[in-house]
């Protein structure tokens, strides 16, 4: 069972790291589904993990009537209600919940289900995924705190997480050569082993963080399987992953086992960064947290 958890697990992370910039609902809508949810007791839905983070730091954990898959690894998230994996919501078990207000980004799906929830006169509100800048993440706060009716929890959140990531940023040495850095998406149940590239959350973190992506500089746009020579192209000189995908694959071992990975600079000097999945990934409130790791291991 655990196994199929991570498993699970896993296939709703790889679509955090590869989304794009996704657009907001228009700002009137946003605020007329906001009042909607404020009329009556609130029961929340986030359809996405990074969302269901932002609205848990809100203290809005009691108010959380169920969450998706990719949430579970968060502890207020313990005990809710299960709505399946963010790409392949089902609208019946959502509305079985009553919801007052559901929010998400744009990579919560299928459309056709969005729709549907939309019909059944539930307000649903879907914000950007921040993956184009860690800049826009502040701004995802406020979207999700707006929609939640707690603007003002909203604004105090984004500031501290904005001062965070300004204060991470600063930290990067201007003149210092900026180190090439490969993301790998590791799942070692379903053998999905897979280098990030343009358009990634891992693309904006490790740019924000001084480094280089080496699957950008490489070609590669979002994500294509780790062959060796993908891996000799890229040359990393450090390999960033997520906790969770490297404990997949049998830890540093397992990675320096996978098709040219051994043999790139950061694999023969042992060069591996791994963070927790949504704090790496997520474009929420400890965004500046793991910004502030990864320019210390850049600049080791």
């Amino acid at each position: 069972m655990k196994r199929r958890l991570v498993a699970l697990l896993g296939v709703a992370v790889i679509a955090l790291a590869g989304c794009g910039n996704a657009q907001s609902s228009t700002p009137a809508a946003g605020k007329q589904e906001s009042r909607a949810a404020g009329k009556q007791e609130a029961r929340i839905i986030p359809l996405t993990g990074d969302v269901a983070e932002i609205v848990f730091k809100l203290g809005l954990a009691d108010k959380v009537v169920g969450v998706d898959l990719s949430a579970m690894g968060l502890p207020e998230a313990r005990g809710k209600k299960q709505i399946g994996y963010q790409r392949a919501l089902a609208a019946e078990g959502i509305l079985s919940l009553k919801p007052t207000v559901l929010v998400g980004t744009e990579d919560a799906g299928p459309p056709p289900v969005i729709e549907q929830l939309k019909g059944a006169g539930v307000p649903v509100v879907l914000v950007p995924t921040g993956a184009a800048s860690v800049d826009e993440v502040p701004g995802k706060i406020e979207q999700v705190a707006t929609a939640v009716g707690e603007p003002g929890k909203g604004a105090t959140l984004a500031a501290a997480t904005k001062a965070e990531i300004d204060a991470a940023k600063a930290t990067v040495k201007a003149d210092a050569e900026k180190p090439r850095v490969a993301f790998l998406y590791l799942r070692g149940q379903s053998k999905t082993y897979q280098l990030g590239g343009a358009g990634t959350r891992a693309d904006a973190m490790i740019t924000a963080a001084g480094g280089e992506d080496a699957g950008t500089t490489a070609g590669v746009k979002g994500f294509k399987p780790i062959t060796a020579e993908a891996m000799v192209d890229a040359a990393p000189e450090i390999i960033l992953v997520m906790k969770m995908g490297l404990e997949s694959v049998g830890g540093e071992k397992g990675l320096l086992g996978l098709p040219g990975v051994a043999q790139t600079p950061a694999g023969k000097n042992r060069r591996i960064v791994a963070l927790d999945d949504l704090e790496l990934l997520g474009m929420g409130p400890r965004t500046g947290q793991a910004l502030a790791k990864l320019v210390t291991a850049f600049q080791r």
